[in-house]
């Protein structure tokens, strides 16, 4: 057994940096954060999208599968990069960068290779494809099937003979992995920033949500919610904030009650939350990944309205969410109940939450687990 281990961190910088990060640059910071501390020496290696005339003509068909980026280019430097640096293990960022695993392999069938999966294509395309207001129609549809099945195909073929781990953000992702041929995935529960200092000062009724409006789950489980609520009278105000700006301004038009604040960053994201009073996590199904916007909802302390299925990849050992079933109308339920609480009842509630903040993982509880495990491929 190896007593160094060397990492070589394979990532695309727009997952791990953004003027505006969003779940995915999150969620990319979170595992960098927690691979710098568990190996010995860390190298970098960045990759970008491939921009070939072939790749696109196949991602406007709605063929691409897993050819997002052109491994030939970076083939003969990432090669050399791992044998200059004797890397043992190459982590790497995000699944659709899954067919790096293969060059890594055939030349280094020695080294470890472990992805830090966000999560699954199959899972989106999934759901674009047999939601009740799904993404795809026509003939992206008839070639989204053919696609979903390519991707399921790879996915499996390639954990099979070329990835030695693969680590999830969910229970959930991690029973999907042994499906694929991972029998023995290693889950990494969401990381709070406990020390984080926040001054509030929340406004009754208001509620707010954070998410990307163009990610399919995120868009008709809002479609979904708001047309719930638009059967009732409403007193309160939900403010949202994302991209991109024409999906938020139509349902600002659409919805009396929503007010869309655009896509602000980080600076001007955490002074307009101290006025929330609640953060909505409307998800009806399950999709790839975690709801990785709860992390800041909780260091921000505000009381955290979810479904079961939008709480995935949170080991909560104090405290709670406010939490409903998987439906637009408990949830719907829930918040015109909320907005009709009393004060006391919602200073139970900022309670709970700061309850789970105090008491979620941190990354020394996540490092030394992880080290054994390299340690032991």
């Amino acid at each position: 057994m190896n007593s160094m281990i060397i990492g070589l961190f394979l990532y695309n910088r727009l997952d791990l940096y953004s003027k505006i990060n969003g779940g995915v640059q999150l969620c990319s910071q979170e595992f960098l954060s927690i691979i710098s501390k568990t190996v010995d020496t860390l190298h970098h290696f960045e990759v970008n999208y491939n921009k070939a005339l072939s790749f696109r003509i196949l991602h406007k068909l709605n063929l691409d599968n897993y050819l997002s980026y052109d491994i030939e280019i970076y083939k003969a430097a990432l090669i050399s990069k791992i044998h200059n640096e004797n890397i043992t293990h190459v982590c790497i960022n995000k699944s659709e960068l899954l067919r790096f695993t293969k060059v890594i392999k055939d030349s280094f069938p020695e080294i470890k290779v472990i992805i830090m999966s966000h999560g699954n294509d199959s899972g989106d395309l999934l759901s674009e494809l047999t939601d009740t207001l799904p993404r795809f129609k026509g003939l992206k549809k008839i070639t989204g099937i053919i696609k979903l099945g390519l991707c399921i195909y790879t996915e499996s073929f390639y954990r099979k003979r070329f990835v030695d781990l693969v680590c999830t953000i969910s229970d959930e992702e991690s029973a999907l992995e042994k499906w694929l041929g991972q029998n023995d995935p290693f889950f990494i529960p969401r990381l709070i920033n406990s020390n984080l200092i926040v001054e509030r000062n929340p406004i009754k009724n208001i509620f707010g949500y954070v998410g990307t409006l163009s990610h399919t789950p995120n868009i008709t489980s809002l479609y979904k919610l708001f047309d719930q609520l638009d059967k009732h009278e409403i007193n309160f105000k939900i403010k949202i904030v994302g991209n991109p700006s024409e999906v938020g301004n139509i349902l600002d038009q659409k919805y009396s009650f929503v007010n869309y604040l655009g896509p602000l960053d980080d600076e001007v994201l955490e002074n307009e939350v101290k006025s929330w009073s609640y953060f909505i996590n409307p998800i009806f199904h399950y999709s790839r990944g975690a709801s990785m916007k709860l992390v800041k909802a909780i260091e921000w302390e505000i009381p955290i309205i979810t479904t079961v299925a939008g709480r995935r990849g949170y080991v909560i050992n104090k405290g709670n969410f406010i939490q409903t079933g998987n439906t637009p109308n408990s949830m719907a339920i829930a918040i015109l109940k909320l907005s009709n609480g009393r004060q006391n009842e919602y200073n139970n509630y900022v309670h709970d939450i700061k309850a789970v903040k105090q008491s979620s993982s941190k990354v020394n509880d996540v490092k030394e687990n992880l080290k054994y495990v390299l340690r032991s491929l």
